[in-house]
């Protein structure tokens, strides 16, 4: 049953609806995953979304489906002056191609950031796609200011 599109906080029963808007995020930056990633990627979050309090999703539901999904997760963050006790990580924000540019994006990385910012985050890093660049800088993220965060990769 379809009914108005609506923001609310995803759960385990949502697993495969994320999943598959992971996977359009995903493909949209070029990469295919592998046959056994989507059971992999829908047990992951079924085995956390709505249990792990330092793992959030916020979605637009249709009834039927999902229209849009953002992912975020937060952790302990070692001590340093002016920060809080929580780094945050904005992990994967998806639209269905059929409902973009409605502002479903932006209300799922909203709540999602907001969420994050209320457990006592003080900094929220994500990787943007070209496509979201632009939604990011308007909600107030920007290029990393101090020491050059790096990352090693097993790639």
């Amino acid at each position: 049953m379809t009914t108005a599109p609506h923001l609310r906080r995803a759960g385990a029963d949502d697993a495969a609806e994320v999943t598959r808007l992971r996977r359009i995020m995903l493909a949209s930056a070029g990469i295919v995953p592998e046959a056994d990633w989507t059971p992999q990627c829908e047990a992951y979050f079924r085995e956390r979304l709505g249990t792990d309090p330092h793992f959030v999703a916020y979605v637009i539901d249709a009834g039927d489906r999902l229209l849009s999904s953002t992912v975020g997760q937060y952790m302990w963050s070692l001590p340093r002056p002016g920060r809080g006790p929580y780094a945050g990580h904005i992990a994967s924000v998806a639209t269905d191609p059929a409902h973009r540019r409605r502002g479903y994006a932006r209300q799922t990385f909203q709540a999602v950031h907001d969420h994050l910012v209320e457990a006592g985050c003080s900094r929220i890093n994500l990787t943007a796609t070209p496509e979201g660049e632009g939604l990011y800088r308007s909600l107030g993220y920007g290029d990393p200011t101090g020491p050059m965060p790096l990352t090693w990769t097993a790639d």
